[in-house]
């Protein structure tokens, strides 16, 4: 007997007996590594995330429903997120700063971890060479970024070097836009303003 499906209340989706197994971790497939066909599909939905799977179908030359499956699928394996990429400047955040760090190793963990926290900072990443952590993040103006560096990053013990890089003009940028949650969280919504 097969069971009914159940309604997901957080997003009102209707999943079925094998989805709510995957999503609990039971019963899990096999990553499976992107083919061409997968290649194509995700070089369709990064030049256009709105794309339809239809649409997506016709460039690819598949079916719509293999689309909609294989998207699911590496989804699921995290090999894609689809998200609105913003534009850091056309939202009042005109500092754009990549961040050199050079730490003490045995606090390299939780300077990262504190430095991740700060809502500013949009990608904290360890690396080899001259730096041992590498962030980027968005100001409204080099003021603000002044303060986070005299105020926030010299209050975190165990850094030893930073070094500020400001990006003057994006040539290209794929990096996907965290900064609209930025913008969000220094000027909430009118109505989630008056509440707090």
């Amino acid at each position: 007997m097969r069971s009914k499906p159940a309604l997901d209340t957080a997003s009102g989706a209707c999943l079925s007996a094998s989805s709510r197994s995957l999503s609990e971790g039971t019963n899990s497939l096999p990553f499976q590594k992107p083919d061409a066909i997968d290649q194509h599909i995700i070089s369709i939905l990064e030049d256009n995330g709105r794309a339809t799977n239809r649409e997506v179908a016709e460039a690819v030359g598949v079916s719509e429903g293999t689309v909609r499956n294989r998207i699911e699928r590496l989804i699921r394996d995290d090999v894609l997120r689809i998200v609105g990429v913003t534009n850091p400047a056309k939202l009042g955040l005109n500092t754009a700063v990549v961040i050199s760090l050079s730490a003490q190793l045995a606090q390299i963990t939780e300077i990262a971890e504190a430095i991740a926290a700060v809502e500013s900072v949009v990608y904290v990443g360890y690396t080899t060479g001259n730096a041992d952590i590498i962030a980027l993040a968005f100001f409204p103006s080099n003021d603000e970024l002044t303060d986070f560096m005299t105020k926030t990053l010299a209050a975190i013990p165990g850094i030893v070097k930073a070094e500020t890089n400001i990006i003057l003009k994006p040539v290209r940028s794929l990096f996907p836009g965290a900064t609209v949650n930025l913008v969000a969280r220094r000027n909430p919504p009118v109505a989630l303003a008056s509440s707090q």
